[in-house]
């Protein structure tokens, strides 16, 4: 079965509602760095298994489409964009990405068994994401 139009509108709606609304009302000025911490936990609690399986992971859970755009041995930049960073963005300029980011991280330590931080740029229709390691690494697919 597959999902209506309209559906997806609801679904990019609640998230925007959540995440654009009703984080910001409730950290304030700690959102960005709560939210980076939440993303490193939620990822904790999954063994993804490789990129695919990370990009998948962000697509299920309304975060965006995810690509890597540039791999250097310690830094990785990855895009992410789609319909739901679109209405995000459109709506609000000045919309939070530190949970995806903080996600990212995570995931990326737990595939490469190396510490690994993260930090976002959002322009005018997409965000990136960059990942540092502290060591160099090669990710597996």
């Amino acid at each position: 079965m597959t999902e209506s139009r309209q559906d997806q509108e609801f679904d990019i709606f609640s998230l925007v509602l959540l995440r654009d609304h009703l984080l910001p009302e409730l950290l304030q000025e700690d959102q960005s760095e709560i939210t980076y911490w939440a993303g490193k936990s939620i990822a904790s609690e999954f063994q993804l298994a490789g990129i695919n399986e990370i990009q998948n992971f962000f697509m299920s859970a309304g975060f965006g489409y995810l690509t890597n755009t540039e791999q250097k041995s310690s830094e990785q930049k990855w895009l992410l964009n789609g319909p739901v960073i679109d209405e995000r963005l459109r709506k609000h300029p000045d919309a939070v990405f530190a949970l995806e980011a903080g996600f990212l991280a995570q995931a990326i330590q737990q595939l490469t068994n190396t510490g690994a931080e993260a930090q976002w740029d959002a322009s005018k229709d997409s965000v990136t994401i960059t990942v540092m390691t502290e060591e160099p690494v090669e990710m597996p697919n």
